[in-house]
This record gives structure tokens, sequence and C-alpha cells, in this order.
């Protein structure tokens, strides 16, 4: 169990430091980022684009470009398309956006002969670190998977259990969550995906995990919301993961959090053959580092 990303940070310093390798790496902020990240002996970077430009960007923030491989293509197809090759032939173990854009990226990621995918389902994973929490708090999918069916929303819990189990987590507590903990198959569909999730895990379909749902957020991460309504659950109030039902529901959750509830957040995308770091522009300078630290700790 993480209680916080600084302990996160202290399991790098053991590890073999790692290459992410940047898709039109002309970008500021991602620069700044991957900086920071290799100052602490994490990561170093393939950067590829536009030389001349990530030159610039480079000595505009003081940055040694000889620490640093760059290779330089100015087409965004080109560049992303080598990004993936990297990754996919090993000489990198994380991939990041720059400049690019998303449709182009994940265009390459989703490739079926010369991409990335390993799972049946990409999907994007946020941590939180969070001053009203225990521990890090795990949640998905707020960025990828609009309205998950229930073979869809397997696949968003095994992805993130694929990088709680990475992290170090044993039998992690995921929490299917709905706005019930009843079961109304008709009402509210979520809560039979729950359900079936939570028996599958039950059964040992699911491995590795301790699965429960339906349940609403209060009942996965608060003790005393359980103990009030006298509700009893072996996940709930000390939930390590939650699933959200669709996407509407985790990005209201990741924006709250973020905007209003004082958490350190990190982001990556899960299930492709490697961890990939796909952040906004308007994410934070300690989000975009905090994921790339996440993306090479799951590597």
């Amino acid at each position: 169990m993480l209680k916080t990303f600084n302990e996160l940070i202290d399991r790098l310093k053991n590890l073999q430091i790692k290459k992410v390798a940047v898709a039109m790496a002309e970008d500021k902020g991602v620069l700044e980022a991957l900086e920071s990240a290799r100052v602490i002996g994490a990561a170093t970077g393939i950067l590829i684009g536009d030389k001349n430009k990530i030159g610039d960007i480079c000595r505009s923030l003081k940055i040694d470009v000889n620490e640093y491989e760059i290779i330089n293509i100015i087409d965004e197809s080109d560049c992303v398309n080598t990004a993936v090759s990297l990754v996919r032939d090993g000489d990198a173990q994380v991939l990041m956006k720059g400049l690019c854009s998303t449709s182009a990226f994940l265009k390459s990621v989703l490739n079926n002969e010369k991409g990335l995918k390993a799972s049946k389902v990409l999907s994007h994973l946020a941590i939180f670190e969070s001053p009203n929490y225990h521990k890090l708090l795990f949640m998905s999918d707020a960025a990828m998977n609009i309205s998950p069916v229930l073979n869809e929303k397997i696949a968003i819990t095994e992805n993130a259990l694929y990088a709680a189990h990475a992290l170090g987590y044993k039998k992690p507590k995921v929490a299917i969550i709905s706005a019930v903990e009843k079961v109304n198959p008709e009402g509210m569909p979520s809560t039979a995906h729950a359900a079936i999730i939570a028996k599958m895990a039950e059964r040992n379909q699911i491995k590795n995990a301790i699965i429960d749902g339906p349940l609403a957020i209060d009942n996965a991460i608060s003790a005393k919301a359980n103990t009030v309504k006298g509700f009893i659950s072996n996940v709930g109030g000390d939930t390590d993961i939650c699933i959200v039902p669709n996407i509407e529901t985790g990005n209201v959750f990741y924006k709250l959090l973020t905007l209003l509830g004082g958490v350190r957040a990190a982001g990556v995308v899960m299930g492709a053959s490697a961890p990939i770091v796909l952040t906004s522009r308007a994410d934070s300078h300690d989000a975009k580092y905090l994921s790339i630290l996440t993306a090479i700790a799951i590597s």
C-alpha cells in the first residue's frame, strides 16, 4: 500500500533508470517535467521532433540537451510512429505524448501491426494523493472509454489491477462505483455490471483482487458512511481502486478532486505493452512529473 507519491518516488531510487520516448517533444511543459524526473535519477528521454525547436526550449529552461538523445523528425505522423517503434522494440520503456494531436498519437498506438495495444481496451488510470484519504486512491476511467459495456469494464478493471500489482499491491481492494449499493439492472445497469465483476473476483475469474460492488462513492472511501448506513463491505472505507461507470463520472471525479480537493494527481494510459503518459496541456507541472514517475514505476 502506498500512502503518498513520495513513497513511490523513494521506490524509484532503487530501480534502473528508464527511457521515455516523447513524440513531438517540442513542448515546454513536457520537457520541464521530464527534466525533473531525470534530475532525481528516475528517467532519461529520447526526444523525437524538431531538433531546433527542442534545443531552443531546452535552452530557455536551462536544460542541458546533451543529457538527451534527440531524433530530428518534423512530420507529426513520422514522429509518433518513431516513438511507438522505440517502445515496441524495447529501446524505451515508456511512451509520452508531446505536442502531437491525441488522435494521431492513439492511431499509431492502436495500429494492429506496428502499435502497442496489448489488452482488449486502453484505459486511463488516475492516481490521487488526498489530504483527506489515508492512502493513494486509484480511479478509472476518466478519459478513454465513454460508456463501457460489461466486457470493457472488466478490461478496465484488469488494466487498473495490472498497474497496482506492478506497484507492489498484492491484493488491491476495488470498488465498482455506482450511485447506490442495491442492484437495479433495468433502472441502473451499472449496478448489475458491478455485481457481476464482484462475483467474478469472488470466484477467481479476476485474480489477486478483493472487489465489491455496486458501491456508492461514500461507501467506497468512508468507513464512517458504512457504519452509519449499517453497510458491511470488505472494501468499503479502505478502497484502493475505484472503477467508475462512465466517462462523465470519471471526468467529474478527476476535475473536482484536482480543482477543489487539494490533491496531487498522476495519470497513465494502461492496456498497451508499455505505460503511456498522455497529459493535457492544462495539467500542472506536478501532475506531468508524477505521471512520468508513475509510468516508470509501472513499466
